[in-house]
């Protein structure tokens, strides 16, 4: 088999354009940082991009194209509608983009895209950027920064529902005492960067100042822990990505939401309710120096073995299907189908197992037997 990277491209579909571009930048943008020469069909609609998907088109290996290759067969075809003329030429692989992570896929075993970070961070010096990030110096306990402005809810119901991120902020506030550091003046945000270890939980009011994008993986960078409640219809949010990207602990609500689960203790603090949140703040707050680095490590490993897009491609190509599905975490799609989630979804059962004979170890036996 060809040893050539070779990626054409053709969408129909609006979702992959939504969230500004930010999906069609970083499913495009982890194919070229894995050395693919990509074709991408021009047929998106100008007006309709957004300024995430503009980076798009200053790819180095990427050409814009108005026909597929003359000859297809070491090619893989990206697409999330088949074009039924493109569809009959010989490709060497077909990827189908998804987005219903909420389905069971019985039958099939999908590659979920792990969500990724932030295309404003995701530049092409981002390793050599982590690296100089991982080794920066600690001085702030616990983290946050993030929007609250309307985020009083959250739809997701399974396993349970979940904490939303406004009432664990205030509840922080509330109940952490001298434990908490409300920051609302620049100035105080960029004294704590030089300022000696702050053993408290600083949460940064994003109703009078903000993070610059340049200072952001930096400050998340400067803290043990990361805060990542969840957000109004999607769970999963870029911080807690970035977060573990430069070694820095998450705390969360949503561990499952990963392939695999986050751990309790071993890759991040899960939190429930209010008690719980509060119980597992004062044990982050109250943790020893060798447990820090010990979960520090394990995070790091965790974001260099399931998190890194350079991974996200290897389990595409070593796929055994010809047609190979393809999920993306899309909020559109939370929002409408936020209902269907349960113990059977993809996105529960995850797609991380050991090998085949594991994965049909989940098909119910009633399915099996039809078949």
């Amino acid at each position: 088999m060809s040893t050539k990277k070779l990626l054409f491209a053709k969408f129909w579909k609006e979702e992959i354009l939504l969230e500004q571009g930010r999906l069609l930048f970083s499913l495009l943008n982890a194919f070229s940082s894995e050395g693919y020469q990509i074709k991408l069909f021009d047929n998106l609609p100008v007006d309709r991009l957004g300024k995430y998907a503009q980076p798009v088109f200053s790819l180095t290996n990427l050409t814009v194209v108005d026909t597929p290759p003359e000859d297809t067969q070491d090619w893989i075809y990206l697409f999330d509608r088949e074009d039924r003329g493109f569809g009959r030429h010989p490709w060497r692989r077909k990827i189908m983009v998804r987005y219903d992570v909420f389905s069971p896929y019985w039958f099939r075993k999908p590659v979920i895209m792990p969500f990724p970070v932030h295309p404003l961070h995701n530049t092409p010096d981002l390793e050599k950027r982590l690296q100089k990030y991982r080794s920066a110096r600690k001085n702030m306990k616990i983290f946050f920064s993030g929007d609250t402005k309307g985020y009083s809810q959250n739809r997701i119901q399974y396993p349970k529902a979940k904490l939303p991120r406004l009432a664990v902020i205030n509840t922080i506030l509330e109940h952490m005492d001298e434990d908490a550091l409300l920051v609302n003046q620049t100035s105080d945000l960029s004294n704590l960067r030089d300022a000696t270890y702050v053993n408290k939980c600083v949460i940064v009011d994003t109703n009078k100042i903000w993070v610059d994008s340049r200072d952001w993986l930096g400050d998340l960078a400067r803290t043990d822990f990361f805060l990542s409640p969840p957000g109004i219809v999607m769970p999963m949010c870029h911080n807690l990505i970035e977060a573990m990207a430069v070694g820095t602990i998450p705390i969360t609500n949503y561990p499952e939401w990963f392939d695999p689960d986050l751990r309790h203790m071993e890759t991040c603090i899960v939190f429930d309710d209010r008690e719980d949140l509060v119980n597992n703040i004062q044990q982050a707050m109250n943790m020893d120096e060798t447990r820090l680095a010990k979960m520090r490590m394990n995070v790091l490993d965790y974001y260099e073995t399931h998190l890194k897009p350079e991974v996200f491609i290897h389990r595409l190509e070593s796929s055994s299907a010809r047609t190979v599905t393809l999920l993306m975490f899309l909020e559109r799609n939370v929002a409408r189908n936020f209902s269907k989630l349960n113990r059977n979804s993809i996105l529960i059962c995850g797609t991380t197992f050991a090998g085949e004979d594991d994965w049909i170890k989940h098909i119910p036996q009633r399915l099996l037997q039809l078949q």
